[in-house]
């Protein structure tokens, strides 16, 4: 996005601050830009082309948001005042809010009559782009991740750079687990037992690898192997992650140890494939 002369030059000193009030205000704007493009017709209305030589139309598509608008947002979020967005969103909860702006993400769409298909990842592209600007000026930040449509949290820079790695030397299902233990932990309305088992998630990453594990680190970092095992896995095993034993450490501040879990282990796991993948050119040349 293109900076303009007073960010470009230093000149902006503090970030806007929206309260939810404001957030909602805009939304509604961002909102109603994307509807007067007709960026929501699929959703609400389906699809229709025209009868040759008749006044009438057929419908070619349902609407996505099936039956109707308001009973898809109804029975989605278990309330009645959600739809017609215009009347209802300035009441809107946080809860609410960020629900409705995950669903209109997932139903922007555009018919493509000579494709015959929906056309949607340029749009989705677009409105997030759009929503981010508003989203991260709210409380301390949060975004819609572009590739799945989750709000998040948004991340510090040393998170930025965990949660952007592309996977590289690791198999495509520990990938998987990686990134969905990412959305779970970092989405929006995550509770404890949510993050508690997106650490399980990298817990159980690590232990299919762990004999490979204690032997690469042992070769970085010449201790006993059994010493890099009890870091790694002493945490999850004592502090009523993965166990319900009686020696399990449960009264500690959760919210803000899991987090640190949350990253330790994501940082655990990417250095390992790193140095997984090291060894292995090594070996080969």
């Amino acid at each position: 996005m293109k900076k303009y002369y007073a960010e470009r030059n230093g000149h902006i000193k503090t970030s806007l601050s929206l309260s939810l009030d404001e957030l909602k205000s805009y939304f509604i704007k961002t909102y109603q830009y994307f509807s007067n493009k007709d960026y929501f017709d699929c959703a609400t209305k389906g699809v229709w082309k025209s009868i040759p030589f008749s006044n009438d139309e057929e419908q070619i598509m349902p609407p996505s948001l099936a039956p109707d608008p308001e009973v898809f947002f109804a029975t989605r979020l278990q309330d009645t005042e959600v739809w017609p967005i215009y009347q209802h969103a300035e009441y809107y909860t946080e809860e609410i809010l960020f629900s409705v702006i995950e669903i209109l993400y997932d139903h922007i769409a555009v018919y493509d009559f000579k494709a015959k298909k929906l056309m949607q990842e340029e749009l989705r592209g677009e409105f997030a782009e759009h929503i981010n600007n508003i989203l991260k000026m709210y409380d301390a930040g949060y975004y819609i991740e572009p590739t799945n449509g989750f709000i998040m949290r948004l991340p510090n820079e040393t998170l930025k750079q965990q949660l952007s790695y592309d996977g590289k030397g690791m198999p495509n299902q520990v990938f998987e687990q990686l990134s969905t233990a990412a959305s779970m932990f970092y989405r929006f309305d995550s509770n404890i037992e949510a993050k508690k088992k997106a650490v399980n998630i990298l817990a159980d990453i690590l232990e299919n690898e762990r004999d490979d594990l204690k032997n690469i680190l042992n070769e970085e970092y010449e201790i006993s192997k059994n010493e890099h095992d009890k870091l790694i896995f002493g945490i999850v095993n004592g502090y009523n992650i993965r166990h319900n034993s009686a020696d399990q450490k449960g009264e500690y501040s959760k919210e803000i140890w899991y987090d640190w879990m949350m990253q330790y282990y994501t940082s655990v796991i990417i250095a390992f494939y790193k140095l997984k993948t090291k060894k292995e050119l090594e070996i080969l040349f």
